[in-house]
C-alpha cells in the first residue's frame, strides 16, 4: 500500500463534507446573493478542497477546484455578479468533482475529460461532451435500509470497543520499539529498527482511521439525533399556543445529540408531557406576560449535551414557574402528603411532589396544579432506563426540568493522566485545558494556593491527596508542574499531576453495584498496556475540594530544578488530510507535535505554552496564516520562534507577505515533499 493510499480515505471524507457544503451552500447563494459571509465559506470550501487533492497529486480535481475558487473569489470581491449562470457553472464544477471522487474511491476511470471541462468552464457554456459516457449509474438510492437484531449490533458495538482497547495496544507497542532503537548499539540494526518503526506508526495511524470509521458506522445503526424526535416539536408547541391564544416559541440547542434508539422512544413521550405542561399551565397570556414586564411572546427551550458518560436533557420555559407553598396546599387538599410530612417538607423538595401518583387529575383547575399532569409517567419511564431527574423553579420567573439518561455502553473522548503513578481518565467535556505552571506563577489566598487561568483566579490542589494517595511533586522538563484544569457548573478548578498523556478514545465500563457508590469514581476503562484506568467524578471532585488543605506547592518548587525543553511542535491547519500527514512524518521522527485546527484554536494553544516551532497553512477560516504569524511575532516569548508556511499559495506576492509577517520558511503543497519538510524543520530547531 503507497503512502498516498493511505491517506486517501481522510481525503475522500473531508472533500465529501467541502462538497456537501458547496452544493447547499450554492443553492443558498441564489436566495441571498449579498452574503458575503456565505461567499467566504464557498470559497475556503473550494481552496481546502483543491489544496488537499493537490497536496496528494490528484491534479485533475484540484484543476476543477481551482477555477471554482478564482470564481468565487471575482464574486467575492466585486469582479463577478451572483447570477444564474454563475450559480450554474459553480455546481457543475462541483458535480464533476462528485462524479470524479466516485470513480476515485470505486478504482475507475475518471469520467471527467479534464481538458474539455476546464474550457467549457473558462468558456461558461458546456456541450455535454465534457464527460464519458459511464458504465454504471451515478444515482446512489436514498432508500437502502438494513435490518439487524438488537442482540447484533449490540454486539458489533461492543466489539468495536474492544477493538478500540486494542488499538492503545498497538500504540503502546510501537512506542516500546521506538525505545528499542534507540538504545541497540549495532548500526545496522538500528538503521532497520527505524525503518520498521516509521512503518509501523503509520500502519497505527492507518488502523486508527480505519477504526473511527467502523466505529462511527457501527454506532450509526443504533444511533440517532435528538433532532429525530424533536422536528415535530416546534409545529405542536405553535399550535397549541395559539388554541388557547398564547405565544410560544420553542427553541432547541443540541439537536445533533445522538441517542439510542430505545432511549428515544423513552425520551419522546417525557418531552411531550413537558411540552405540553409549560404551554397549558407554566406560560401566562400574552397580556398576563406584558403585565408583568415580560416579552409577549413565551419561550421554552430544550437543550441537549453530553455530560460525563450520560445526556443531559434540559427542558426550561420563562413562565410563571412553580410556587412550593401552593404545591403542599394541593398535595394537602388531594390527599397525597399528610400535615406532618407537609411541614416537614423544604421548599426545594415539595417541588417533587408533582411527581407523586396521583397528585394532577383533570378535575384541577388551579394555575400550578396541572403542571403535574403526566409527570409520574416522565418519573416511571426515566428509572426504567436508569436515568435521573431534577427539577428547579422561581416563582414569577422559570421552570426547569433537568433529564439525565445514562449511555449504557459508551465509547467518549477522555484525557488521559497519570497521578501517584496511577492512571486516571477525566471525561473531555469537564476538562478546560491542560497547562504546566512555575513557582512564580503562584499566589495565595485565604491561605490557599491559586493561580491565574484565563484572568480567573482558580484554586489549585494536588489530584492525588483529593484521591487518598501518597505524592510526590513530579516536575516536568523546565521546572513546570503538569495541571490539568477542570470546568464544572461555571467554576474552574486546577489539579496536579505527575503527566498529561493525552486526549483519547476510551470504553467505559461500570464498575458494578458492589462499587457503584464509590467516591470520585464512576467508572472504569483498560489502556493501551492492559491495565485498567478509573474513570474521574469531577463533580465529586469539586464538592472535596472546598476542604482541601493546601498543596504546599510552592514549597516543592523552591526544592526542584528546571530542566529545558524542545522539540514542540505546533502545526496549525483546517485540512484534516494535510495536518494528518504532517503530524505523521513529523512523529516518525522523533518530534512532539500538537494540532491546532485554526488561527483562534492556535493562539488558545501558545497561551502560556511555548513551542518550538510553528508550521502553519494560509487561508483558514478566522484568522489567516499571515495575521497568526503576525500576532505570535507580538507575543513576547514567540518573538524569535521560527515559523514556517505550507499553503498551496505560490505567488510571489504571498511569499513575500509571509515573510514580512515574520515567517522563516515557506514550502508550497504542490511540490510537497516529506524530506523537504524534514529538511526545512532540521535547518530551523535541529
Amino acid at each position: 500500500m503507497t503512502k498516498k493510499s493511505k491517506y486517501l480515505d481522510i481525503f475522500c471524507r473531508e472533500a465529501d463534507e467541502h462538497l456537501a457544503s458547496l452544493q447547499q451552500g450554492l443553492l443558498a447563494l441564489e436566495r441571498e446573493p449579498a452574503n458575503a459571509e456565505l461567499i467566504h465559506e464557498l470559497l475556503r470550501n473550494a481552496h481546502t478542497l483543491k489544496g488537499s487533492a493537490q497536496m496528494l497529486g490528484f491534479a485533475d480535481i484540484s484543476a476543477i477546484g481551482h477555477r471554482m475558487e478564482d470564481l468565487l473569489k471575482d464574486v467575492e470581491g466585486g469582479k463577478r455578479q451572483v447570477s444564474a449562470p454563475v450559480i450554474d457553472l459553480l455546481l457543475k464544477g462541483n458535480d464533476a468533482i462528485t462524479r470524479m471522487m466516485r470513480a476515485l474511491t470505486e478504482c475507475q476511470e475518471s469520467p471527467v475529460n479534464i481538458e474539455q471541462f476546464v474550457a467549457a468552464f473558462d468558456r461558461g457554456e458546456f456541450t455535454g461532451g465534457e464527460f464519458k459516457e459511464s458504465q454504471a449509474s451515478n444515482e446512489v438510492g436514498i432508500g437502502e435500509t438494513v435490518r439487524a437484531k438488537v442482540t447484533t449490533l449490540d454486539s458489533l458495538v461492543n466489539l468495536v470497543g474492544e477493538l478500540i482497547i486494542n488499538q492503545r495496544r498497538f500504540e503502546n507497542r510501537s512506542a516500546s520499539l521506538k525505545r528499542l532503537c534507540t538504545g541497540t548499539g549495532n548500526l545496522s540494526q538500528a538503521h532497520e529498527l527505524q525503518a520498521f518503526s516509521r512503518g509501523l506508526e503509520e500502519d497505527v495511524l492507518y488502523q486508527g482511521f480505519l477504526i473511527q470509521e467502523l466505529h462511527g458506522k457501527a454506532m450509526a445503526l443504533r444511533m440517532l439525533p435528538l433532532k429525530t424526535i424533536t422536528e415535530e416539536f416546534r409545529r405542536m408547541v405553535r399550535d397549541l399556543a395559539r388554541e388557547q391564544g398564547k405565544e410560544a416559541e420553542l427553541v432547541v440547542t443540541g439537536e445533533n445529540i445522538e441517542l439510542d434508539r430505545v432511549l428515544l422512544e423513552n425520551l419522546k413521550p417525557m418531552l411531550l408531557h413537558m411540552l405540553r405542561n409549560s404551554i397549558d399551565h407554566g406560560l401566562e397570556s400574552a397580556e398576563e406576560r406584558l403585565m408583568r414586564g415580560k416579552p409577549a411572546q413565551g419561550t421554552i427551550r430544550i437543550a441537549a449535551r453530553y455530560d460525563g458518560n450520560s445526556v443531559r436533557v434540559d427542558v426550561r420555559d420563562d413562565g410563571r414557574g412553580i410556587d412550593p407553598l401552593q404545591l403542599k396546599q394541593t398535595a394537602l387538599q388531594r390527599g397525597v402528603i399528610d400535615k406532618e410530612e407537609a411541614d416537614l417538607l423544604r421548599d426545594d423538595e415539595a417541588l417533587y411532589l408533582i411527581l407523586r401518583p396521583g397528585f394532577s387529575t383533570s378535575d384541577e383547575v388551579t394555575d400550578l396544579s396541572g403542571r403535574g399532569v403526566g409527570m409520574d409517567v416522565v418519573k416511571n419511564n426515566i428509572e426504567q432506563v436508569k436515568g435521573t431527574l431534577a427539577l428547579a423553579s422561581e416563582v414569577g420567573q422559570y421552570t426547569e426540568i433537568t433529564l439525565h439518561l445514562p449511555l449504557t455502553l459508551s465509547v467518549i473522548e477522555a484525557l488521559l493522566l497519570v497521578s501517584a503513578g496511577q492512571s486516571f481518565a477525566v471525561p473531555l467535556n469537564y476538562v478546560q485545558e491542560t497547562m504546566k505552571i512555575r513557582g512564580d506563577e503562584l499566589a495565595s489566598v485565604g491561605g490557599k494556593e491559586v493561580i491565574t487561568v484565563r484572568g480567573v483566579t482558580t484554586p489549585l490542589v494536588s489530584l492525588a491527596t483529593m484521591l487518598g494517595l501518597p505524592e510526590k511533586k513530579r516536575f516536568q522538563q523546565g521546572g513546570k508542574i503538569a495541571l490539568v484544569i477542570l470546568k464544572f457548573r461555571g467554576h474552574c478548578l486546577a489539579c496536579s499531576v505527575d503527566e498529561n498523556i493525552g486526549s483519547s478514545e476510551i470504553v467505559v465500563k461500570g464498575l458494578g453495584m458492589q462499587l457503584k457508590s464509590v467516591a470520585f469514581i464512576s467508572g472504569a476503562t483498560i489502556l493501551g498496556d492492559g491495565e485498567p484506568a478509573l474513570i474521574l467524578n469531577v463533580p465529586d471532585l469539586f464538592a472535596s475540594a472546598e476542604g482541601a488543605a493546601t498543596g504546599k506547592f510552592r514549597q516543592a518548587f523552591e526544592e526542584s530544578l528546571a530542566v529545558i525543553s524542545r522539540g514542540k511542535v505546533l502545526v496549525v491547519d483546517d485540512s484534516i488530510t494535510t495536518r494528518t500527514m504532517e503530524r505523521s512524518i513529523l512523529l516518525s521522527h522523533g518530534y512532539e507535535v500538537e494540532i491546532a485546527i485554526s488561527g483562534e484554536d492556535a493562539l488558545e494553544k501558545v497561551a502560556g505554552r511555548r513551542f518550538d516551532l510553528v508550521i502553519s497553512d494560509i487561508e483558514m477560516p478566522g484568522i489567516n496564516g499571515f495575521e497568526l504569524t503576525k500576532r505570535l511575532r507580538g507575543l513576547e516569548e514567540y518573538r524569535d520562534v521560527p515559523i514556517m508556511i505550507v499553503s498551496s499559495l505560490s505567488r510571489d506576492e504571498d511569499k513575500r507577505k509571509a515573510m514580512e509577517a515574520g515567517a522563516q520558511a515557506y514550502i508550497i503543497k504542490g511540490s510537497f515533499e516529506q524530506g523537504a519538510l524534514l529538511d526545512t524543520v532540521e535547518s530551523l530547531i535541529g
